[in-house]
């Protein structure tokens, strides 16, 4: 029978502790491992372990690959876990009793300081855009960016997509940011969403999303795209773009009745 890689047992017991920060002693010596944490050297972790250091060597790198630490110099190797935003899959993308746009609403509900750097354009839509919205190929859409940021940590990027005419006639062509959100301000308009599908995939980072996130080589980026329907047409798509290591979606579907 095959057996685990004594660097990846290791591994698994290191990710395990700093997940569910826990603290690991050596010689009566604490150590909690919170985010922004110091971890124990490699010859303190060689004896709790009761491995080599190269053992230890090579399971750091493994967690420094999936972005979990990080090493600073002479200072030492530090938990580099970001504490991830939860956000339900399958809410609506304005809640009604929020003030301002939901990230703001949602990240400040949670006890997060949110952010953002916003930028406003008008171009043909792309082929996937222009499926998702049901619009001729080359059709002008309204494209309204956020950077979002968590406590100064770039944190999400959201693509917000609006065909021309129906963003002139919601005044959401305009390319300033509107404080309200674009979703309120559309449904203030009559344009109300009242249907979601949704499409969510993973890929690697590319070298820019890398530079944007400072991602550690080993983070997915995950790719949510929500289309927002009226009574009769897609109405908006909005694009998340969430590196893997400080966003999960979550939610709840009842499965009664089904077979």
């Amino acid at each position: 029978m095959a057996t685990t890689p004594k660097y990846r047992e290791v591994a698994d017991e290191l990710r395990d502790a700093i997940t569910h920060e826990r603290t690991l002693e050596v010689r009566g010596e604490q150590f909690p491992l919170g985010a922004d944490a110091k971890l124990p050297t490699e010859p303190q972790l060689a004896e709790l372990y009761e491995v080599g250091r190269s053992t230890v060597r090579v399971a750091l790198a493994q967690l420094a690959t999936e972005g979990l630490i990080e090493t600073r110099g002479r200072s030492g190797t530090f938990v580099r876990l970001l504490q991830p935003l939860r956000r339900p899959l399958l809410a609506r993308w304005q809640t009604r009793d929020s003030e301002g746009d939901t990230w703001t609403a949602w990240a400040s509900g949670n006890g997060r300081t949110p952010g953002h750097d916003f930028e406003f354009r008008i171009v043909p839509a792309s082929k996937s855009v222009a499926e998702a919205l049901h619009l001729e190929p080359d059709e002008l859409v309204v494209v309204r960016e956020q950077l979002r940021f968590i406590n100064e940590i770039p944190w999400s990027q959201a693509i917000g997509y609006y065909p021309y005419s129906l963003a002139r006639e919601a005044g959401v062509d305009d390319p300033h940011d509107i404080p309200e959100g674009a979703a309120r301000r559309m449904a203030n308009a009559g344009f109300r969403d009242v249907r979601l599908t949704f499409r969510l995939r993973s890929r690697p980072a590319t070298e820019e999303e890398q530079r944007t996130f400072d991602l550690a080589p080993g983070v997915n980026i995950n790719i949510l795209d929500r289309v927002m329907w009226n009574e009769e047409r897609p109405i908006r798509l909005i694009r998340e773009i969430d590196p893997a290591d400080r966003n999960e979606w979550i939610g709840e579907i009842s499965l009664e009745g089904q077979s």
